[in-house]
């Protein structure tokens, strides 16, 4: 998992270099939104590192968070079980089938 994050971390980083590099010799609402872009760029690198630093403190739970929307449920870690499944319901009502009339080709 560490080196996963520190590929990713360095990832970001190097991005978000190469856009602040570029917006610093950008004019006008280029220049701007390289800067938020760069900048936003490195709150996210920031994050994952805090993010995976503080996930220990949290039973392995990044800032604490469940994440079990992310995989729909079906991996069931910590010890939860999903609710048992709804009896199957009854099969439906058929009505009697009426002959085809012939037709006359």
């Amino acid at each position: 998992m560490i080196f996963h994050v520190a590929a990713h971390v360095t990832i970001l980083l190097i991005v978000a270099f190469f856009i602040l590099f570029a917006a610093s010799r950008a004019d006008g609402f280029v220049k701007l939104l390289g800067t938020i872009l760069g900048v936003w760029l490195l709150l996210i690198a920031v994050m994952i590192v805090a993010g995976c630093v503080t996930a220990p403190m949290f039973g392995g739970k990044p800032f604490g968070m469940d994440m079990h929307a992310m995989h729909g449920g079906w991996m069931h870690h910590d010890g939860m079980h999903s609710d048992a499944p709804a009896p199957p319901a009854k099969p439906a009502a058929m009505a009697p089938a009426t002959p085809a009339k012939p037709t006359g080709h």
